[in-house]
């Protein structure tokens, strides 16, 4: 295998590229070969191995959580749920204030 060396190199640079191989649980090392990877393959960054997406639930719950609902929102809200369990197998929560 190859060998690189990269001179020159902004201190702060390698303090950032050392703060995303910790956050991906890799050495400096895997990390920079990780990138230099992708970029020479045309490919995106990798993302942290098991590391999952989050879902479109629950990112409008994180963003809408402190919203909250009116009572009548609430009650309107509710008889929707009703109306998709009454016709569908899954069954969606009940959400309870």
């Amino acid at each position: 295998m190859a060998q690189l060396v990269v001179r020159r190199l902004d201190d702060a640079v390698k303090e950032r590229l050392k703060a995303r191989a910790k956050k991906h649980g890799r050495s400096l090392e895997a990390e920079a070969r990780a990138i230099l990877e992708d970029a020479a393959n045309g490919k995106p960054k990798r993302e942290r191995p098991g590391k999952k997406e989050k879902g479109f639930g629950t990112l409008m719950h994180e963003r809408f959580k402190r919203t909250g609902f009116t009572d009548e929102e609430y009650a309107e809200f509710q008889k929707g749920i009703d109306a998709l369990n009454a016709n569908w197998r899954m069954r969606a929560p009940k959400f309870e204030e």
